[in-house]
């Protein structure tokens, strides 16, 4: 249950805390969909490899590279999303642990971004061969989006921690 709020709540502010709520919920669907996305594939790819030899399969570095860490990734993936789905409903309800379970789910993200990120690259690099060129940039614009990723985390859990947001889930 909602506790009631303290009459100087700004509307404004609850009308963050529920945006970020359901955003957080959007961002649980989007972390299934991945993890679907994740054990189809290489399903996917077994079937079309059946197609070709053995040894002129052009799926076959990919796929491998997907059953290397594709079951983890996966796993964490679908996992994290349903949590956050769970999470981003209590936000956008404002149930006390809400808050802190946000917090939490926030820092871990960081943590879950830094685990995944090889079963994650792998297949984009077996896409790439050897070339030099394709996997540094790759690898540089792949820093450059974890970077991203990293910051915007802080910069919300900058806001999430601020008294007033606090306040709203007493």
């Amino acid at each position: 249950m909602t506790d009631p709020l303290p009459e100087t709540t700004d509307p404004a502010l609850l009308r963050r805390i529920e945006v970020t709520g359901w955003s957080t919920v959007l961002l649980g669907f989007l972390c299934g969909a991945v993890a679907t996305i994740q054990v189809v594939i290489p399903i996917f790819l077994d079937r079309m490899a059946e197609a070709f030899r053995a040894d002129d399969d052009p799926t076959r570095g990919m796929r491998e590279a997907l059953l290397a860490g594709g079951g983890m990734s996966a796993l964490v993936n679908g996992a994290f999303g349903a949590a956050l789905v769970v999470i981003g409903v209590a936000v956008a309800r404002r149930v006390r642990w809400a808050h802190t379970a946000l917090t939490v789910s926030g820092w871990a993200s960081i943590a879950v971004l830094g685990v995944l990120a090889k079963p994650t690259l792998a297949p984009l690099f077996a896409l790439t061969g050897r070339s030099a060129s394709g996997g540094a940039g790759m690898l540089l614009a792949s820093a450059g989006l974890l970077a991203a990723q990293v910051v915007t985390v802080l910069w919300f859990l900058r806001f999430w921690r601020k008294p007033e947001v606090r306040a709203a889930f007493r």
